[in-house]
């Protein structure tokens, strides 16, 4: 039993997970689409986003301190239609410890405000420095909704990322503390994967070995390396991995990646 944790390069990493092309394509691609929806949010919103003051329009209602403010001006929105409406941006100025206040608030609530026009007066409530027209709320573009847009992406993506970190995993725990054990090839056949790519493709290989208890297993097993294809035939013998503490679980000893991981496996 091999106790000693063998050293895996990046390179063999990289090997165990182009033996799962499919699964990594669906993962990049959902992964892909989720960023580039968040990214393209990101920049709209930066060059279009609601640039009003954010204000918590319930506490100031009521706790705020009513005065009274005059519209400086009233000018609609017209990058944004909700509902077939156009909010409505109405510029004024108070009064607050004897210093005048300029501020923005967003509406979009036209039956409120057609009567209104710049220069008249209305009735606000402030408090700490900000403020709110009174039985008015402020309009806020709901750009949390849409970065909620990439979720479902992340959602079809995240089983494909699960089966790679668990498939190689299993692998990687084999390379690195597999009992090394011979076995009985029963069938070696070529795999394609995805056509014209070299990616996915391998030689999978069914072959039979004996447990610590006698019992014989058939395992199944892909392997990068198509040597084994004019080396071996069917009942010849093969080295494999199996797992210590579970020997149905096994894998085939990769010959190129054991050798350029220093492995010091003899083949012979």
């Amino acid at each position: 039993m091999n106790s000693a944790q063998r050293s895996v390069t990046f390179s063999t990493i990289i090997n165990i997970l182009k033996k799962r092309p499919i699964a990594i394509f669906f993962a990049v691609i959902f992964a892909f689409f989720a960023l580039l929806m968040a990214t393209i949010f990101t920049l709209v919103f930066s060059l279009t986003g609601n640039d009003m003051p954010k204000v918590d329009y319930e506490l100031i209602d009521a706790q705020g301190i009513e005065t009274t403010a005059e519209i400086s001006n009233i000018e609609t929105d017209y990058t944004v239609t909700v509902n077939g409406l156009h909010p409505t941006v109405i510029s004024y100025q108070y009064i607050e410890d004897g210093q005048a206040i300029e501020s923005e608030y967003k509406v979009l609530e036209e039956v409120k405000i057609e009567a209104l026009a710049a220069g008249d007066d209305i009735t606000i409530k402030s408090l700490n420095g900000q403020s709110a027209i009174k039985n008015i709320k402020p309009y806020h573009f709901p750009t949390t909704l849409f970065f909620l847009a990439p979720i479902p992406f992340l959602l079809f993506g995240l089983p494909f990322l699960l089966y790679i970190i668990v498939r190689t995993s299993k692998e990687l725990k084999l390379y690195k503390y597999g009992q090394v054990k011979s076995a009985r090839i029963v069938s070696i056949m070529p795999k394609y994967t995805i056509p014209f790519v070299s990616i996915g493709q391998g030689v999978k290989v069914h072959y039979e070995y004996e447990t610590g208890d006698g019992n014989k297993i058939v395992g199944e097993s892909v392997t990068s390396d198509f040597s084994i294809i004019s080396d071996k035939r069917t009942g010849d013998t093969i080295l494999i991995f199996v797992e210590p503490d579970n020997e149905y679980k096994s894998c085939v000893v990769p010959k190129l990646d054991a050798l350029k991981n220093n492995w010091h496996i003899n083949f012979e």
